[in-house]
C-alpha cells in the first residue's frame, strides 16, 4: 500500500460523509505539511470523544505554524481568509490554528489512524478542562458550553482521569484561584447531573 499524501488525504476527505472523519483526514493532511506536533482540539475533538455530531464546521488544530509552514499550506492549495484556512477540494472545512501548543499534556493526546496517516487528538481530560474553563464565561445550564462539558462527562465518565484533572486545577489555582473555584463548582454540578443521567 502506498504512503498517504496530502492530495490523497484531501481527496478522501472530500468524499467522506461523516464530519468528524472528514475533519480528521484534513488534519492528517495538514500534519504532513506542518509536522507531527499538530493536535486536533475544539469541536472536532469533542465530536471524536463523544460521538455526537458537533454543529460548527471549524477544524481547530494546535500547531507551531511557521512562515515556511504557511508557504507549504499555500503550495498545497490552501488559502487563508482571516483566521481560517480553506482548501477548494473540501470547502466545508474551515481550519484554524488557535494556539501553537495545547493547554494540557501533549503526551495524553491520542493517535488516530485515518487514510493511512496518523493524527493526534487532544486527550479527553484536557478537552474537558478546556470546556470547563469556557463554561465559566457562560455558566447557565442551557449554554452550548454547558452542553459540551456535559456531553464529554456523559460519554466518557469511566474514562476521565479525575486525579489528573484535580492536579491540573491545582496548578491553575496558583495564578487564578477564583477561576478554579468556579470550575470546581461547575465540575461538581456536571458530574452530579451526568451520574443521574447515566443511572436513569
Amino acid at each position: 500500500m502506498s504512503e498517504p499524501t496530502v492530495a490523497s488525504l484531501l481527496h478522501e476527505a472530500a468524499d467522506e460523509g461523516k464530519q468528524v472523519r472528514r475533519h480528521l483526514l484534513v488534519a492528517a493532511a495538514i500534519g504532513l505539511l506542518v509536522g507531527g506536533d499538530s493536535i486536533v482540539v475544539g469541536g472536532t475533538a469533542e465530536e471524536y470523544w463523544t460521538r455526537d455530531a458537533y454543529h460548527p464546521t471549524d477544524l481547530d488544530i494546535c500547531a507551531p505554524v511557521s512562515r515556511s509552514d504557511e508557504r507549504r499550506l499555500r503550495d498545497a492549495g490552501f488559502d487563508r481568509e482571516g483566521r481560517h484556512w480553506f482548501h477548494p477540494g473540501v470547502p466545508t472545512v474551515a481550519v484554524e490554528f488557535p494556539d501553537s501548543v495545547i493547554d494540557g499534556d501533549p503526551s495524553k493526546a491520542i493517535t488516530e489512524h485515518v487514510g493511512g496517516a496518523d493524527v493526534k487528538v487532544i486527550g479527553v481530560d484536557d478537552l474537558y478542562l478546556d470546556r470547563l474553563r469556557q463554561l465559566t464565561a457562560n455558566p447557565t445550564g442551557r449554554s452550548r458550553e454547558y452542553m459540551s462539558a456535559m456531553a464529554i462527562v456523559s460519554a466518557r465518565y469511566e474514562d476521565l482521569d479525575y486525579d489528573y484533572i484535580e492536579r491540573r486545577l491545582e496548578e491553575v489555582s496558583r495564578n487564578e484561584p477564583k477561576l478554579v473555584e468556579q470550575m470546581r463548582s461547575l465540575d461538581r454540578r456536571i458530574n452530579r447531573e451526568a451520574r443521574k443521567r447515566i443511572t436513569e
